[in-house]
Protein backbone atom coordinates (compact mmCIF):
# COMPACT_ATOMS: atom_id res chain seq x y z
CA UNK A 1 0.00 0.00 0.00
CA UNK A 2 1.37 3.40 -0.98
CA UNK A 3 1.68 6.42 1.30
CA UNK A 4 -1.20 8.01 -0.61
CA UNK A 5 -3.44 5.03 0.08
CA UNK A 6 -2.42 4.86 3.75
CA UNK A 7 -3.22 8.52 4.17
CA UNK A 8 -6.71 8.28 2.69
CA UNK A 9 -8.53 7.85 6.01
CA UNK A 10 -6.67 10.62 7.88
CA UNK A 11 -7.04 12.97 4.91
CA UNK A 12 -10.80 12.33 4.82
CA UNK A 13 -11.14 13.01 8.55
CA UNK A 14 -9.06 16.18 8.25
CA UNK A 15 -11.17 17.29 5.29
CA UNK A 16 -14.27 16.73 7.41
CA UNK A 17 -12.92 18.90 10.19
CA UNK A 18 -11.94 21.70 7.81
CA UNK A 19 -15.31 21.67 6.02
CA UNK A 20 -17.18 21.74 9.33
CA UNK A 21 -14.96 24.62 10.48
CA UNK A 22 -16.31 26.72 7.62
CA UNK A 23 -19.64 26.88 9.42
CA UNK A 24 -17.97 28.42 12.47
CA UNK A 25 -15.95 30.83 10.33
CA UNK A 26 -19.02 31.99 8.41
CA UNK A 27 -21.02 32.35 11.64
CA UNK A 28 -18.35 34.55 13.22
CA UNK A 29 -18.00 36.42 9.91
CA UNK A 30 -14.55 37.96 10.38
CA UNK A 31 -13.90 40.95 8.10
CA UNK A 32 -10.60 40.21 6.41
CA UNK A 33 -10.94 42.27 3.22
CA UNK A 34 -12.36 45.61 2.13
CA UNK A 35 -15.90 45.41 0.74
CA UNK A 36 -15.05 47.47 -2.36
CA UNK A 37 -12.67 46.64 -5.24
CA UNK A 38 -9.79 45.87 -5.28
CA UNK A 39 -10.76 44.17 -1.99
CA UNK A 40 -7.58 45.00 -0.10
CA UNK A 41 -6.68 42.77 2.83
CA UNK A 42 -7.49 44.44 6.15
CA UNK A 43 -6.41 41.67 8.54
CA UNK A 44 -3.58 39.54 7.16
CA UNK A 45 -3.43 36.79 9.85
CA UNK A 46 -7.19 36.22 9.74
CA UNK A 47 -7.17 36.40 5.94
CA UNK A 48 -4.59 33.62 5.83
CA UNK A 49 -6.47 31.53 8.41
CA UNK A 50 -9.83 32.00 6.69
CA UNK A 51 -8.72 31.19 3.16
CA UNK A 52 -6.21 28.47 4.03
CA UNK A 53 -8.98 26.63 5.88
CA UNK A 54 -11.07 26.58 2.70
CA UNK A 55 -8.11 25.66 0.50
CA UNK A 56 -7.11 22.97 2.99
CA UNK A 57 -10.61 21.48 2.91
CA UNK A 58 -10.48 21.15 -0.88
CA UNK A 59 -6.88 19.85 -0.81
CA UNK A 60 -7.61 17.18 1.79
CA UNK A 61 -10.84 16.18 0.03
CA UNK A 62 -9.05 15.75 -3.30
CA UNK A 63 -6.16 13.87 -1.67
CA UNK A 64 -8.55 11.54 0.19
CA UNK A 65 -10.54 10.82 -2.97
CA UNK A 66 -7.37 10.23 -4.97
CA UNK A 67 -6.12 7.78 -2.36
CA UNK A 68 -9.50 6.03 -2.26
CA UNK A 69 -9.54 5.58 -6.04
CA UNK A 70 -6.10 3.95 -5.97
CA UNK A 71 -7.38 1.20 -3.67
CA UNK A 72 -8.89 -2.07 -4.83
CA UNK A 73 -7.93 -4.67 -7.39
CA UNK A 74 -9.32 -5.64 -10.79
CA UNK A 75 -12.19 -3.55 -12.04
CA UNK A 76 -14.73 -3.85 -14.86
CA UNK A 77 -13.80 -1.86 -17.98
CA UNK A 78 -16.45 0.84 -17.61
CA UNK A 79 -15.75 1.22 -13.93
CA UNK A 80 -12.02 1.44 -14.68
CA UNK A 81 -12.58 4.28 -17.14
CA UNK A 82 -14.81 6.19 -14.73
CA UNK A 83 -12.35 5.62 -11.89
CA UNK A 84 -9.43 6.78 -14.03
CA UNK A 85 -11.26 9.93 -15.13
CA UNK A 86 -12.31 10.62 -11.56
CA UNK A 87 -8.71 10.22 -10.37
CA UNK A 88 -7.54 12.62 -13.08
CA UNK A 89 -10.10 15.22 -12.00
CA UNK A 90 -9.16 14.73 -8.34
CA UNK A 91 -5.49 15.18 -9.18
CA UNK A 92 -6.29 18.34 -11.12
CA UNK A 93 -8.35 19.62 -8.16
CA UNK A 94 -5.40 18.91 -5.86
CA UNK A 95 -3.02 20.85 -8.08
CA UNK A 96 -5.40 23.77 -8.60
CA UNK A 97 -6.10 24.02 -4.88
CA UNK A 98 -2.34 24.09 -4.36
CA UNK A 99 -2.15 27.11 -6.68
CA UNK A 100 -4.93 28.76 -4.64
CA UNK A 101 -2.95 28.05 -1.46
CA UNK A 102 0.14 29.72 -2.90
CA UNK A 103 -2.02 32.70 -3.89
CA UNK A 104 -3.25 33.01 -0.28
CA UNK A 105 0.30 32.98 1.06
CA UNK A 106 1.72 35.58 -1.35
CA UNK A 107 -1.29 37.83 -0.76
CA UNK A 108 -1.22 37.46 3.03
CA UNK A 109 2.52 38.14 3.17
CA UNK A 110 2.09 41.17 0.88
CA UNK A 111 4.61 39.70 -1.55
CA UNK A 112 2.20 40.18 -4.45
CA UNK A 113 -1.20 41.01 -2.94
CA UNK A 114 -2.96 42.06 -6.14
CA UNK A 115 -1.72 39.04 -8.07
CA UNK A 116 -2.59 36.69 -5.21
CA UNK A 117 -6.12 38.03 -4.91
CA UNK A 118 -6.58 37.90 -8.68
CA UNK A 119 -5.56 34.22 -8.79
CA UNK A 120 -7.19 33.04 -5.55
CA UNK A 121 -10.90 33.08 -6.37
CA UNK A 122 -10.79 31.58 -9.88
CA UNK A 123 -8.29 28.91 -8.79
CA UNK A 124 -10.38 27.94 -5.78
CA UNK A 125 -13.60 27.91 -7.81
CA UNK A 126 -11.98 25.70 -10.45
CA UNK A 127 -10.64 23.35 -7.78
CA UNK A 128 -14.13 23.05 -6.29
CA UNK A 129 -15.67 22.27 -9.67
CA UNK A 130 -12.99 19.67 -10.44
CA UNK A 131 -13.61 18.07 -7.05
CA UNK A 132 -17.33 17.96 -7.82
CA UNK A 133 -16.66 16.24 -11.17
CA UNK A 134 -14.31 13.75 -9.51
CA UNK A 135 -16.83 12.91 -6.78
CA UNK A 136 -19.68 12.58 -9.27
CA UNK A 137 -17.71 10.06 -11.33
CA UNK A 138 -16.54 8.24 -8.20
CA UNK A 139 -20.12 8.05 -6.97
CA UNK A 140 -21.04 5.83 -9.90
CA UNK A 141 -17.76 3.92 -10.15
CA UNK A 142 -16.91 3.05 -6.53
CA UNK A 143 -19.91 0.74 -5.89
CA UNK A 144 -18.88 -1.33 -8.95
CA UNK A 145 -15.20 -1.62 -8.08
CA UNK A 146 -15.23 -3.17 -4.62
CA UNK A 147 -13.10 -0.32 -3.26
CA UNK A 148 -15.88 0.20 -0.73
CA UNK A 149 -18.65 -2.25 0.03
CA UNK A 150 -22.02 -2.02 1.75
CA UNK A 151 -23.36 1.33 2.85
CA UNK A 152 -19.96 3.12 2.72
CA UNK A 153 -19.95 2.55 -1.06
CA UNK A 154 -22.66 5.23 -1.33
CA UNK A 155 -20.57 7.88 0.45
CA UNK A 156 -18.84 9.30 -2.68
CA UNK A 157 -22.26 9.90 -4.28
CA UNK A 158 -23.50 11.59 -1.10
CA UNK A 159 -20.34 13.71 -1.03
CA UNK A 160 -20.96 14.74 -4.65
CA UNK A 161 -24.46 15.98 -3.80
CA UNK A 162 -23.26 17.82 -0.69
CA UNK A 163 -20.35 19.37 -2.59
CA UNK A 164 -22.78 20.66 -5.21
CA UNK A 165 -24.92 22.15 -2.45
CA UNK A 166 -21.84 23.64 -0.81
CA UNK A 167 -21.14 25.70 -3.95
CA UNK A 168 -24.50 27.34 -3.39
CA UNK A 169 -23.83 27.51 0.33
CA UNK A 170 -20.74 29.65 -0.24
CA UNK A 171 -22.87 32.24 -2.02
CA UNK A 172 -25.56 31.95 0.65
CA UNK A 173 -23.03 32.55 3.40
CA UNK A 174 -22.10 35.86 1.80
CA UNK A 175 -25.71 37.08 1.84
CA UNK A 176 -27.16 39.20 4.60
CA UNK A 177 -30.17 36.92 5.08
CA UNK A 178 -30.05 34.76 8.20
CA UNK A 179 -31.69 31.86 6.36
CA UNK A 180 -28.85 31.90 3.82
CA UNK A 181 -26.25 31.64 6.57
CA UNK A 182 -28.18 28.86 8.31
CA UNK A 183 -28.41 26.91 5.05
CA UNK A 184 -24.67 27.35 4.44
CA UNK A 185 -23.73 26.20 7.95
CA UNK A 186 -25.98 23.12 7.76
CA UNK A 187 -24.61 22.09 4.36
CA UNK A 188 -20.92 22.38 5.24
CA UNK A 189 -21.51 20.66 8.58
CA UNK A 190 -23.15 17.72 6.81
CA UNK A 191 -20.35 17.71 4.24
CA UNK A 192 -17.76 17.64 7.01
CA UNK A 193 -19.55 14.86 8.86
CA UNK A 194 -19.75 12.76 5.67
CA UNK A 195 -16.04 13.14 4.95
CA UNK A 196 -15.29 12.14 8.55
CA UNK A 197 -17.60 9.15 8.16
CA UNK A 198 -15.68 8.10 5.05
CA UNK A 199 -12.44 8.33 7.01
CA UNK A 200 -13.93 6.20 9.76
CA UNK A 201 -15.16 3.65 7.21
CA UNK A 202 -11.64 3.33 5.81
CA UNK A 203 -10.00 2.59 9.17
CA UNK A 204 -10.50 -1.23 9.00
CA UNK A 205 -8.79 -1.20 5.61
CA UNK A 206 -5.63 0.47 6.86
CA UNK A 207 -3.84 -2.81 7.14
CA UNK A 208 -4.19 -3.63 3.45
Amino acid sequence: MTALQRGTGPAAVLAGGLWAAQGLIWTLGPAVQAVDPPYRITDRPLFALFWLAIVGAVLCSAAALLGLLHRGGDRPDRAARATGTSATAAGAALGTAGVAGIAVVVAALDVAEELGLAVLTPALNLAGLLLLVALSLAGSAVPRTGILTGRPAALPAVLAVLTLLSLGAIAAAASTAVIGLVFAVVVVTLLGATWALLGWALRPQSGR
